[in-house]
């Protein structure tokens, strides 16, 4: 027994010895690698990056935020005891780590997903959040131990918890307490209830899942949890617990909501700033005034959505994700009467572990799994009969819709170009466990889809390229991906006005009479023969080109391509922004086989709107600091260097130089010169606006009653894009639709029925401030009379003849 007792205790001071030595090494190894503790305490008051459209409206905001630095003597007793209890109820006491949080730390490290949660002390998120990077390691932990006993020799308590509580993000744009007391409850400290103080101390385990505007019942879940062990801990007596934990979450109202959704541009903006300035931008309480006008803004996204739904309902409905396996037969059986006690159990009394294996976490993450509409909710389908269903929202909070013959739509996708038969009752199309949102309808809800294809769209002002609405993609939050710029989609026939532009430069006139037949190519950069058709799948026979790009017959186009020359058509199509590396050197160039983004062909297309100059775009106005000073200006910019060509003088191609350069939406032509006759502009202007009184265009377009607008629709093969770029003399805009995936959009679906009727929604609004525009023709310019059967002028004969505008040097 002796012997044993000598064993234990010489191994326990070997183990001791052992231990102190690997700390040893371990500080030794760290030491220089760690950041000096005394950034700590120098952190200076930071304010976020704020991003607005022309008019002033929020878009975006970036970077750390701490509004105004709260003292610890400030701070009321009940802010202080929300925290303690939530995050470090031994704060006071221990020297900046816990022994046991530090084991159940080290116990998740070991797991497969990281050292995922696990907050640590007080003192540890502070040195965590000021010192060192987000990595989830066992080496960034141990580094925040050494930190953390180095802080609390440095400073007192009261400081760390100072540091604590100005710092930590609470969600919402918010960072420290003040912060999230004016963003969710629009009142300052002293005024917060013991309630309200909880729910803040709540959002600071996981601002991104526990949250008020995105998640109530989690919210709820984890304040009560709070207020339970406040009243344990006796920093409220049982009344204050009772009166407390009785109170509804009242959040302030419009929290989380920028003022006009334009994030994608938002998100360019701060991307280029960052690029100029570095960091100090999310620091310094600067501003970004966007080009963009918000009211534009606003009726471009509702235009863009709105059509993406209606063309989604065409396609009938997708089965929805299914998760009716989660539950088990008990739980199915409590979901099906509406029960829903079993997701509550413990409710008050037990911490929110997010990582833990249970019913509760694994239905949260699904529903957190999906974008957020703030148009629509959420659910999971709980019960069906033939007539109604019943639901339980993110928030576990159970509802119930009516079946309604509007429902007619939601036909079964057999394929993207078959359905199936007219559902009768929500049997025929839901099931137990799927996954749908519904549309918020005032009080109400209905039956709903996400459409899965995606749309764009960017409107600019032709004569000085300031862009005037920008929508990157139906959302944000489901994809970042900015489709204005960084896709490139084949063009399709809204590429045909610039072929037909390069005919007229080389001696064609409108009346010009090309036989559109069948035809067989044979070219050399084509893998076989082509036998192109007209989409219509009928031959016209001889027709002008004025009526051929009206009907975007293919045939002319590929034999005006032909006959100009690929080479000689690349040199004219390089006037309208297109880079001639980029396109394509056979004859399917004609029908738009190119692949430019929705940026490059609205800059195309103001070539045609402004009487032959190509704009440079660009998307930030100005760029001020938290005093309202310059640090940017557009307006400076142009009245110093509009008239002169700086890369004639590279000493002033400087670091300073580039910071006032303009912020472009595509690299800059830097070319104040016509780039086409502006007679040649003129013509093909005068022909769109034609296309927009004839066919499917010309019949869609009439309620609008305008003269003055052009444009030109544009579909791929198997419709996999389908574009419309139209233009007033002061507005060019260009819409896409299309699938990220390239698959297709229907076999019925065209520029016509998708990208046409997002732009006309959307000109619906702009035209009301868009004077109608005086036609002006340029000179050596004539009308002539024409013989219908020649295309030839004709000043004798009266009859079978009309009137066409024909540059004068043509005129023979």
């Amino acid at each position: 027994m002796q012997k044993l007792i000598k064993v234990i205790f010489f191994s326990g001071i070997f183990a001791s010895l052992l231990s102190i030595i690997l700390i040893i090494g371990a500080y030794l190894i760290l030491k220089p690698s760690l950041p000096e503790i005394k950034y700590v305490d120098e952190s200076e008051l930071q304010m976020p990056l704020k991003v607005y459209t022309y008019d002033g409206f929020l878009i975006g905001e970036f970077g750390e935020i701490k509004r105004r630095a709260t003292s610890f003597d400030d701070i009321p007793n009940n802010i202080k005891n929300a925290f303690l209890s939530a995050e470090d109820d031994n704060f006071f006491k221990h020297q900046g780590i816990s022994y046991s949080g530090l084991i159940r730390s080290f116990v998740r490290c070991l797991r497969p997903s990281g050292c995922q949660g696990g907050g640590g002390t007080i003192t540890m998120q502070v040195v965590r959040g000021y010192l060192l990077t987000p990595e989830q390691t066992i080496v960034r932990k141990i580094k925040e131990i050494f930190l953390a006993l180095e802080l609390e020799g440095k400073i007192d308590k009261e400081e760390i918890f100072e540091l604590y509580v100005n710092r930590i993000f609470l969600g919402n744009r918010s960072y420290g307490i003040e912060a999230a007391a004016n963003t969710y409850f629009n009142k300052n400290l002293y005024d917060l209830s013991i309630s309200e103080s909880a729910t803040i101390a709540a959002i600071a385990q996981l601002p991104s899942r526990i949250n008020p505007v995105k998640n109530l019942r989690r919210t709820l879940q984890r304040r009560d949890w709070i207020l339970s062990r406040m009243y344990l801990l006796n920093h409220i007596d049982k009344n204050e617990y009772l009166e407390a934990i009785s109170e509804d979450i009242k959040i302030a109202k419009n929290i989380n909501l920028y003022d006009v959704d334009a994030k994608h541009l938002a998100e360019f903006a701060r991307q280029e700033v960052i690029k100029r300035y570095g960091l100090r931008a999310y620091k310094e309480g600067w501003s970004i005034y966007t080009t963009i006008d918000s009211r534009s803004q606003k009726s471009a996204v509702n235009s863009v959505l709105n059509d993406l739904f209606l063309y989604d309902k065409r396609h009938g409905w997708r089965v929805p994700d299914n998760y009716g396996n989660l539950f088990n037969d008990e739980q199915k059986r409590f979901l099906e009467s509406s029960n829903v006690s079993f997701l509550f159990d413990d409710f008050y009394f037990g911490d929110i572990d997010l990582d833990e294996d249970n019913i509760t976490n694994k239905l949260s993450n699904i529903f957190e799994s999906y974008a957020f509409y703030d148009t629509h909710i959420k659910v999971l389908i709980t019960n069906v009969t033939d007539n109604e269903i019943s639901f339980i929202d993110e928030n576990f909070e159970l509802g119930s819709i009516s079946w309604s013959n509007q429902y007619e739509w939601a036909r079964e996708q057999i394929s993207i170009n078959e359905l199936g038969p007219k559902p009768i009752n929500f049997n025929q199309i839901l099931s137990f466990g799927d996954f749908i949102y519904l549309k918020i309808d005032n009080d109400s809800y209905t039956l709903d889809q996400i459409p899965n294809v995606e749309g764009s769209l960017i409107s600019i002002n032709p004569n000085y390229g300031n862009v005037i609405a920008y929508v990157g993609g139906k959302n944000f939050n489901e994809s970042n991906f900015d489709r204005v710029r960084l896709s490139y989609p084949q063009s399709g026939s809204s590429f045909k006005p610039f072929i037909y532009s390069s005919s007229l430069a080389n001696g064609y006139n409108l009346s010009s009479l090309i036989n559109d037949a069948p035809i067989v190519f044979q070219d050399e950069n084509l893998e076989s023969e082509w036998r192109p058709q007209n989409y219509t799948g009928e031959f016209y026979g001889p027709i002008s080109i004025r009526d051929a790009l009206v009907k975007s017959v293919n045939i002319v186009s590929i034999k005006l391509l032909r006959e100009l020359g690929i080479d000689n058509s690349h040199e004219y199509l390089n006037n309208f922004g297109f880079n001639k590396s980029r396109l394509p050197r056979d004859l399917s160039l004609a029908l738009g086989s190119g692949n430019f983004s929705p940026a490059e062909m609205v800059r195309a297309y103001s070539v045609i709107a402004n009487g032959g100059f190509i704009p440079d775009l660009h998307f930030i106005d100005s760029i001020k600091d938290m005093d309202g000073k310059y640090i940017f200006s557009q307006n400076e910019y142009d009245a110093q260097f509009i008239n002169k060509n700086i890369s004639a003088f590279p000493w002033l191609d400087t670091i300073e130089m580039n910071t006032k350069r303009p912020y472009y939406v595509l690299n800059p032509l830097n070319n104040k010169e016509r780039v086409i006759d502006e007679r040649i502009s003129f013509l093909m202007s005068d022909t769109l606006k034609g296309f927009m009184k004839n066919g499917v265009a010309g019949r869609k377009s009439e309620f609008l009653k305008r003269d003055d607008i052009g444009g030109k629709t544009g579909t791929t093969n198997d419709s996999i894009s389908t574009w419309f770029s139209g233009f007033h003399r002061d507005l060019v805009t260009t819409v896409w639709v299309g699938t990220d995936d390239f698959t297709s959009l229907g076999n019925d679906e065209y520029g016509s029925t998708i990208a046409l009727p997002i732009w006309l929604n959307y000109m619906d609004f702009k035209l009301k401030s868009l004077e109608i525009a005086k036609e002006e023709i340029p000179e050596n310019i004539s009308f002539v009379r024409v013989n219908k059967n020649t295309g030839a002028i004709d000043s004798e004969s009266s009859k079978n003849t009309y009137f066409e505008l024909f540059l004068d040097e043509n005129i023979n």
